[in-house]
């Protein structure tokens, strides 16, 4: 690939991540910490001084734990997630989190807890978005983005009270022929108050989408760089960790722009 500006779509986990309720929480820890002083090594490493023939007194070896939940951060959800017959994240092939995205502006849409419907994102003035979106074999996008503008508030408690879409959003998206369904808040499905309390409206996006196949990306950030006008194609890669059986896991999700010309 040519050399192009990354756009960095991915938030980064540093304590503390927002977490769906009762998910698991982020945590990094020193795990070890020593210096080294074996002289084999550091000439394995080239850091022996050519004057005393000792390694640089400076250098420490270090590692961190990691304690996560598949969920966590800037992740992708695997039909496994919800369906114990769906396809867990090995068995996804991995052309399929990268491609061409449609970025749909729904952010005059997003308040509080708003639930927001097919009608009112046609309506919005997507119509040329909604036309790039269908099969890749005919050059269209099949990663579709929902841009609410929510990441804003990541980091606060307004992050949980991020709008929602309804069912037949995702019936919509998977007639059009869409393959991962991205957005820039914790859930494209109402999220509840805490872990104890059910959520009004269900898991509709959820159900229709994995239940399709469709892959969901959660915590998005800075859509807004890919949206700005130009004749250039979106493109984005959301390439998970490579963690077998599983039914989620985060990804360093990033974007570009194309030329229209280069396909």
């Amino acid at each position: 690939m040519d050399p192009v500006a990354i756009i960095d779509l991915s938030h980064p986990l540093l304590e503390p991540v927002p977490c769906y309720p009762g998910d698991p929480e982020f945590k990094m820890s020193l795990a070890c910490s020593f210096p080294l002083i074996a002289a084999q090594s550091a000439s394995v490493l080239g850091t022996i001084s050519s004057e005393t023939d000792q390694p640089d007194s400076r250098m420490v070896v270090r590692v961190h734990a990691l304690s996560l939940g598949t969920h966590t951060g800037t992740h992708i959800d695997a039909p496994f997630h919800f369906f114990p017959s769906g396809q867990k994240l090995h068995e996804i092939p991995l052309s399929q989190f990268v491609g061409r995205a449609a970025v749909l502006d729904v952010r005059h849409l997003a308040r509080d807890r708003g639930k927001i419907r097919w009608a009112d994102v046609t309506n919005g003035g997507s119509t040329d978005a909604l036309s790039r979106i269908g099969s890749r074999t005919d050059g269209k996008a099949d990663i579709v983005l929902l841009w609410t503008g929510w990441d804003v508030h990541w980091g606060t408690p307004t992050y949980f009270a991020h709008p929602y879409f309804s069912r037949d959003v995702a019936t919509a998206l998977h007639d059009l022929g869409a393959k991962i369904v991205g957005v820039d808040m914790l859930s494209p499905d109402e999220t509840p108050a805490d872990e104890n309390a059910a959520t009004e409206h269900g898991w509709g996006m959820h159900e229709v989408l994995l239940g399709h196949g469709v892959l969901i990306c959660e915590n998005l950030k800075g859509i807004k760089k890919l949206s700005e006008a130009g004749e250039e194609e979106t493109w984005v890669s959301l390439m998970p960790l490579s963690i077998h059986n599983a039914d989620g896991a985060p990804v360093r999700a990033y974007g570009w722009k194309r030329p229209l010309a280069a396909r």
